[in-house]
């Protein structure tokens, strides 16, 4: 039985995809590495869903590529979503979308059978949850019908749930579709709403349905809300259209991201939907359906946590700073901190450096020092801390001062990234004289 993932906690998953981001020479293209156009559609749809300030739920890869449900909770509504590149050409012709998939026929599949159609009074969470059951098999071979084409896949899935009070089912793609009108003509469009389309149009749409669903004649086809369009996720750099999504939805509410932050936002996000569409265990009840959807919350957590981590070394030290300037720190410390704070923050970024080496026998202490944690003042927690450094006696600490070191120490309270990724050091670090 396939399993879903391991989820890395969000705090490593931000430090990771930023520092990949941050680091790459080619414009973060390491960092996308592995994110479909799929993946990139429902970030878009999430981000989307988010901006109107409603619950919702994004599922990749159920039902259809994309599912957006009106809210993660209890649900009344559904919108699915195919995706589809066009390789072979720059636009749809109607017969791609309707035309049976190449090769042998087969069964048709449970959701297409009328029986499977749900029944008035079936909760929606009963409707998203439980599999479908076609009873016993019967003894003769089944009936061959066509393989479904797009379309059709999409209108199976309307039947099956048509006791949602809304269902908006749409087929998305980069290319345009060629649609013929009432003169014959015919014409490049980006969105195409199937309920007003040209009555030759649904006429073709409605026999295939037909045939490859096996409806009963007197079944009425429904096209409301039913559509081709054109994604407006781009395939080619799709993080900084979305980052730009992302930073308009700021404009109308309290969030306030930097420009780093943003990109780093739409890269965590991304990063979770792909996680999470690699379970391919059948969902056996909502909160497993759940397990592999994005929710509001889960937007709300991963925005979060991409602001917190796009705060800069300075910024954090030059907290501290002020916090000791508040508590009548020596003028001289103060000052000098204020003039270390730079070199410092840029050189515990050179790992080929010793810097990286001091602050994790800094930190390595702080961790194990419990008593620093009762002292009520920065200044006192400082000056102890560096104390106990000093007893050390490292010989890569001798060049730096106590003002440099106080900003180094500054960074580990702060839990800045540059102390995130430092190198392994004794548990229980002894003098390097006694060793």
């Amino acid at each position: 039985m396939t399993t879903a993932p391991t989820e890395a906690p969000l705090q490593q998953v931000a430090s990771d995809l930023f520092r990949d981001f941050k680091g790459d020479e080619i414009g973060g293209r390491h960092a996308i590495r592995g994110f479909s156009f799929q993946v990139w559609h429902a970030v878009m749809e999430a981000l989307r869903a988010h901006r109107t300030g409603n619950d919702y739920a994004v599922v990749l890869e159920w039902q259809q590529d994309v599912a957006v449900l009106d809210s993660s909770v209890a649900p009344t509504g559904v919108r699915f979503v195919q995706l589809k590149k066009h390789e072979a050409s720059t636009h749809w012709k109607l017969n791609h979308l309707i035309a049976s998939p190449k090769g042998k026929d087969e069964d048709a599949p449970p959701a297409a059978d009328a029986s499977d159609a749900a029944e008035p009074g079936a909760t929606v969470t009963k409707l998203i949850s439980e599999p479908v059951t076609t009873g016993k098999a019967a003894k003769s071979k089944p009936l061959k019908k066509p393989k479904q084409s797009i379309l059709a896949k999409l209108y199976a899935h309307r039947r099956r749930f048509q006791t949602l009070g809304k269902s908006r089912l749409e087929f998305s793609s980069d290319a345009q579709f060629e649609m013929p009108d009432d003169t014959g003509a015919s014409s490049l469009q980006s969105s195409v709403e199937l309920a007003t389309a040209d009555l030759s149009v649904r006429q073709a749409i409605e026999a295939r349905l037909r045939e490859q669903l096996g409806l009963d004649p007197a079944e009425a086809i429904d096209f409301s809300d039913f559509a081709l369009v054109v994604s407006d996720c781009p395939v080619n750099e799709p993080h900084k259209y979305l980052a730009g999504e992302l930073a308009e939805m700021q404009l109308e509410s309290e969030l306030n991201l930097s420009g780093s932050a943003t990109i780093l936002a739409v890269l965590i996000i991304a990063s979770y939907v792909n996680l999470r569409a690699g379970s391919t265990r059948h969902a056996k009840n909502y909160s497993e359906l759940l397990g592999r959807a994005v929710t509001r919350s889960d937007i709300d957590r991963y925005l979060a946590a991409a602001d917190e981590e796009t705060v800069s070394a300075r910024e954090l030290v030059e907290e501290i700073i002020e916090r000791l300037n508040i508590e009548t720190a020596p003028f001289t410390l103060v000052k000098n901190m204020k003039r270390q704070v730079v070199r410092a923050c840029m050189e515990i970024t050179n790992r080929a450096g010793p810097v990286p080496v001091v602050t994790a026998h800094l930190k390595a202490l702080y961790e194990a020092r419990s008593e620093y944690d009762s002292l009520p003042r920065v200044t006192d927690i400082f000056s102890a801390w560096f104390e106990d450094f000093q007893q050390l006696q490292l010989s890569e600490a001798r060049p730096y001062s106590r003002e440099y070191i106080y900003c180094l120490m500054s960074m580990i309270t702060q839990n800045a990234n540059p102390t995130k990724q430092l190198p392994s050091v004794p548990a229980s670090p002894q003098p390097e004289d006694s060793q």
